[in-house]
């Protein structure tokens, strides 16, 4: 790799050191002329020429020649000079105005028009062809031994040259408007500054062919040239569109093109200002802008191309500066680098840089220096730079301080930056090493950083929201502040890493190790880890920290990939820690799999993911050493199920039977009724692991009336009735060593029918059988502390069939003229409960699916009460019943929820003891009210009370 480098800066080192070149003196002659040539000499007068054409062959003679002041004007003239160092016109200290001009120089090193020492010309509309060397247009203030200027404006003119300088400028000031020069021929200009050059340029054509053969070289230090609107081409091996050599140049709204290898769009070693520039290079080794020896280039609102191999489209050599902004940079020959800096500088902003070529970096840095004067400086502000093919920045061998704000770097092959190094392998005390320094502000950093050797400094800080996707390897600190990421794609090795910001373990099919070789810091900052979530051995993104975990703390969130949750015994190790944990690390939420909450712990130095409870309470039973944390979420599920299940039960009873009457009008026995009963109860219970405690608050309300009804002897009597509900249920859960908690919901309609059966309707003694069926549907949400919430529906039907018996124990008078008839009645109802919950999948991933529906619950019970009647109330039909109810309830099945692998259970329904006080009435013949509350106990502190009101009218 070092070899290559050096041959880079072989190619980049061919220079300019020869190219400072005076030109040949050209002396007006002195001897006599020939009778056959034309000679027009104005020495301190005033002489005009007009429509003429002019022909001189003689050696070193020139047509026109005004000296001593002349002043000399031609128009519509034809100039033909052949004679070696001829010219057209020699301008010495004197003005000339030509206008309409042709002049055709063929002889050797011959000059169309010389103006020497203070000479002066204004010309347009001039055309002059010079050939074998010649000169088109020279001002030359410097020709005599007292130093004058040249002072000359040329307009709407061509001027071109074979094998010589089109216009060369010493000691002079050089108007050019809408002019077309050019020359042909190696080591020829189309405009040369050579010394104390003063040029403006406004439109025009400016164009070369030939090696060696720039279009503008500006060869002096103290010369200047401004270009505005023009086109400027060459075509040749190093030949350079703009040559700012020594001078300066200032270009504006100008395009430049450049055909041929080592030709450059703009090179310079002193400085170039451009602004709406369009440059093209298509040779090999030939960069759009490039400075050296302490040249500073300055762009602006521009587009560079090159596509050529080796065809940088900015280029920085040691010492030199560019600055640019408002560029489109696009590069696509091989080792085609968007930007190039040797130990120079370069600031860009506000641009867009691609380079599409094979092994095209967008930023290519390199260059070493033994002294700390000389390193690399680069800043990219609001850029977007990018390489199709390769990485974004490659940095070999080399100091770098990089600086990057509001700017996206991408590298094509998956890598955002590589840091090499030269080794000697005959003697590693010669091995040369990079530093970097990489300061990035709200930017967007995509690809993998590669450090080839740690022993390279590689120093990387994100601040101000900036992004890396991508690994690292090798580098030797990463620090990022609070509102900075980096989304880790692989394993990564870092030296020192500072952890203000988030740390995201981001490829969820694989789990990927960062190392840290030295100190972990976390100052609030997060990691966000993959794992699957199950037992020790289980699949995880992992945190190794050779040295030491420094005071902080770091929050951990942990994605579950997969697991279904098990008992862990040490846990799952996601940080390694070498040396001494003084720091902190505590999970920012939740961290659940199936029916476990995991904690995260510390053991010894290190940190693991547990499903363990951490602390728990002292208990005999030693197996609770080693439970695991339930999650109150299944506690939810659980209740939801067996609200939906349960709030729309009933009893003959509760729905209450009817009472007879007399219809006033036929003298028929007539019954039918509407009846709204409304319920509220409270539900307390725990699972079974003894962990969670759910507690539910439930309101019913329920409508129906008969729809037939019919006798088979007069005395008994059935009917048949439809009915309709609503009802909802609240419940929460928590867990009382987690100390998490949920909260379920379930709301939701049924529709059913009933029939009954009385064998004495006129006074409810003897048998009687309640049947009734209803079809239930729900809307139920379980939300768990820092968790989603959880939306699923659960429908289903429930069935009844009820007997029992009535005897009249016996009848009593009361105190104040009461009859009262006291009557028992055994019971007995056998209840299927078929509501089921949709099976559902949380966000966290946890399939979650309901049992305990197909529940048969089976009551026998007995109720006494008496029915009283005051005699104030005779032909009321006014009555009063209170009773007492008392009940056994056996469930063949607990409600409960599976959550992936584990099921949470309620507890202690099994077997529930019931008792009712209550009270039914009668206030007239149409209207009928009833109430009762009552009280379910069971095992494991199970308990259920409700209260029912309940109204009635017969029609």
């Amino acid at each position: 790799m070092h070899s290559h480098v050096n041959n880079k800066w072989n190619i980049g080192s061919l220079l300019f050191s020869q190219r400072y070149i005076l030109p040949v003196l050209i002396l007006p002659c002195s001897c006599v002329w020939a009778a056959n040539n034309d000679t027009i000499i104005a020495d301190g007068t005033v002489r005009s020429l007009d429509n003429l054409v002019l022909e001189n062959g003689t050696n070193g003679a020139f047509i026109i020649q005004a000296k001593n002041g002349a002043n000399f004007t031609g128009t519509r003239l034809q100039l033909n000079s052949s004679g070696i160092r001829g010219g057209g016109a020699w301008i010495d200290n004197s003005k000339f105005i030509g206008r309409d001009l042709q002049i055709n120089v063929s002889g050797s090193y011959g000059t169309g028009v010389y103006l020497a020492n203070n000479g002066e010309a204004v010309l347009s509309n001039i055309d002059i062809q010079t050939q074998n060397n010649g000169l088109g247009l020279a001002l030359d203030g410097s020709w005599s031994t007292s130093q004058g200027t040249s002072i000359a404006q040329v307009t709407d003119s061509i001027i071109a040259s074979a094998g010589g300088d089109a216009i060369r400028v010493m000691a002079g000031k050089l108007a050019l408007d809408n002019v077309s020069v050019s020359t042909t021929g190696n080591q020829s200009y189309a405009l040369n500054a050579n010394m104390a050059a003063n040029i403006n340029v406004e439109g025009g054509l400016f164009t070369t062919q030939g090696a060696y053969s720039d279009a503008i070289w500006i060869a002096s230090r103290d010369s200047s040239v401004m270009i505005n609107n023009a086109n400027i081409t060459t075509v040749g091996e190093r030949a350079i569109a703009v040559n700012a050599q020594k001078g300066t140049a200032e270009l504006t709204n100008t395009t430049l093109e450049t055909q041929g290898d080592n030709a450059y769009g703009i090179y310079t070693e002193n400085q170039v200002r451009g602004d709406g520039l369009s440059i093209t290079t298509s040779g090999a080794r030939s960069t759009g802008l490039f400075t050296a020896l302490g040249g500073v280039g300055t762009l602006a609102d521009s587009t560079i191309v090159t596509r050529g191999e080796l065809s940088p489209g900015l280029l920085a050599y040691p010492g030199s500066q560019i600055t640019a902004s408002k560029m489109l940079i696009n590069t696509s020959g091989k080792e085609g680098f968007g930007l190039w800096s040797r130990l120079g500088s370069l600031n860009i902003s506000d641009s867009l840089i691609t380079a599409s070529g094979e092994e095209a970096y967008g930023l290519y840095v390199n260059g070493y220096s033994s002294t700390s004067s000389l390193s690399n400086k680069v800043s990219l502000d609001d850029v977007t730079l990018k390489s199709e093919q390769a990485q974004a920045i490659a940095v070999d061998t080399s100091d770098l301080a990089l600086e990057v704000k509001d700017t996206t770097l991408s590298g094509g092959n998956g890598q955002l930056m590589t840091v090499s190094n030269y080794e000697d392998t005959q003697n590693q005390a010669n091995n040369l090493y990079s530093h970097v320094v990489f300061n990035a502000t709200n930017s967007k950093l995509n690809g993998d950083i590669v450090v080839a050797d740690p022993r390279n400094t590689t120093v990387i800080n994100l601040t101000s929201g900036s992004v890396l996707n991508g690994a690292i390897n090798n580098a030797s600190s990463l620090a990022l502040d609070s509102s900075s990421n980096w989304n880790m794609t692989s394993n990564s090795i870092v030296e020192q890493l500072s952890n203000n910001g988030t740390v995201v373990f981001s490829a969820p099919d694989k789990f990927d190790t960062l190392t840290v070789t030295g100190n972990y810091t976390g100052n609030g900052g997060t990691l966000i880890m993959n794992s699957v979530l199950e037992s020790d051995e289980s699949s995880t993104n992992k945190l190794i920290v050779g040295g030491n975990v420094l005071q902080g703390t770091t929050n951990v969130s942990i994605n579950n990939i997969g697991g279904h949750g098990a008992q862990t015994i040490e846990g799952i190790k996601i940080v390694d820690v070498g040396g001494t944990s003084l720091g902190r690390f505590v999970k920012m939420d939740r961290i659940v799999a199936g029916a476990y909450d995991y904690d995260l712990v510390k053991k010894g130095e290190s940190w693991y993911l547990s499903s363990k409870l951490s602390n728990p309470e002292p208990t005999p039973d030693p197996q609770s050493e080693t439970a695991s944390v339930i999650r109150p979420e299944g506690g939810s599920y659980t209740a939801n199920l067996a609200a939906a299940n349960n709030l729309f039960m009933m009893t003959l009873h509760d729905r209450l039977g009817e009472t007879q009457y007399i219809d006033a009008l036929t003298g028929q026995h007539e019954v039918t009724s509407l009846w709204l009963r409304q319920v509220g109860g409270h539900n307390a219970w725990r699972d079974g692991s003894g962990q969670l405690k759910t507690q539910s608050n439930g309101y019913m309300a329920q409508i129906g009336g008969d729809a037939a009804h019919w006798s088979t002897d007069g005395l008994n009597r059935g009917h048949v009735g439809f009915m309709a509900g609503y009802g909802n249920n609240h419940s929460t859960s928590r867990n009382q060593v987690g100390n998490y908690s949920s909260k379920g919901s379930v709301d939701g309609y049924s529709i059913g029918s009933y029939a009954t059966w009385y064998a004495n309707n006129e006074n409810r003694t003897g048998a009687y059988l309640d049947g009734w069926l209803q079809y239930s549907w729900f809307n139920n949400e379980v939300s768990g502390d820092k968790l989603a919430t959880e939306r699923y529906k659960s429908h289903g039907i429930t069935a009844s069939l009820e007997g029992g018996y009535t005897w009249e124990l016996g009848q009593f008078l009361g105190s104040q003229g009461t009859l009262n008839q006291w009557f028992v009645q055994p019971q007995a109802q056998i209840v299927w409960m078929g509501v089921r919950a949709d099976s559902h999948q949380e966000a966290n991933g946890t399939q979650v699916s309901g049992k305990g529906d197909g529940n048969i619950m089976t009551r026998l019970g007995i109720k006494t009460y008496l029915k009283s009647h005051h005699a104030r109330d005779n032909g009321k039909e006014r009555h009063f019943q209170p009773y007492l109810e008392l009940n056994w309830l056996h469930n063949t099945r607990d409600f409960a929820t599976k959550m992936d692998d584990s099921t949470v259970s309620q507890n202690g329904a099994d077997n529930l003891a019931e008792a009712k006080v209550g009270l039914e009435g009668q206030i007239n013949p149409h209207l009928n009210l009833w109430g009762n509350v009552g009280v379910r106990v069971g095992d494991a502190g199970y308990n259920d009370s409700a209260a029912m009101v309940g109204v009635k009218y017969n029609f």
